[in-house]
């Protein structure tokens, strides 16, 4: 305890001040402190972005006072009190009974069937039908007919002379006799059909 009493007397003034801490903590320190933190290192995020900051878009300035033109001569319009266009007083309490009265004196009742040019008009429709359907009948039985002439006379190209006469010996027995193309081919038409000539050879 001596010792601790020897700095008292070589600095009294010291020793005569009272006895305190002198490090405080500040109010409600420990409470904000995390806040503070916070808000220090956002200020520190912020520090280091300075560069980015904001920027104008491309031909800004250029387009700039088109812009704002364009938007004073829309308030203009959309300020103006009057319309464009107005409809008369009353307009639209009597429009159904003047359609009315102007329709019906116009109507005007046609009938078809009293028309002269109309009753021409089909009976030539009838007659061009009736003949087309007269015409492709004629020509279908032509070319039917044709095409039989022609399948019969294949058929006779087609047997061999020696054939027809053995098959005459043979289903009438008669003699061989001499016969001409045209009389053979006259005598085949005459008793066999174009059904029975390629069964019976």
């Amino acid at each position: 305890m001596a010792e601790n009493m020897e700095w008292e007397n070589e600095a009294p003034h010291l020793a005569k001040l009272k006895k305190s801490n002198s490090f405080t903590v500040p109010t409600n320190y420990f409470e904000e402190l995390g806040e503070r933190i916070n808000q220090s290192v956002f200020i520190s995020s912020l520090q280091k972005n300075e560069h980015l900051g904001f920027h104008t878009p491309a031909n800004y300035f250029e387009t700039l006072e088109e812009k704002i033109t364009s938007r004073v001569a829309l308030e203009q319009l959309h300020n103006k009190k009057t319309q464009g266009f107005t409809v008369p007083a009353g307009y639209f309490n009597n429009l159904q009974q003047r359609i009315a009265t102007k329709t019906i004196g116009t109507q005007k009742t046609i009938k078809l069937w009293q028309q002269p040019l109309l009753k021409y008009a089909i009976a030539a429709s009838f007659v061009v039908m009736a003949t087309t359907a007269w015409f492709t009948s004629q020509r279908h039985n032509e070319k039917q007919l044709r095409k039989t002439e022609l399948a019969k006379e294949q058929l006779l190209y087609d047997i061999d002379e020696s054939v027809i006469l053995e098959y005459i010996q043979e289903n009438q027995n008669v003699k061989t006799v001499n016969m001409t193309d045209g009389e053979m081919e006259h005598y085949i038409l005459e008793n066999f059909s174009t059904n029975e000539l390629p069964n019976n050879l």
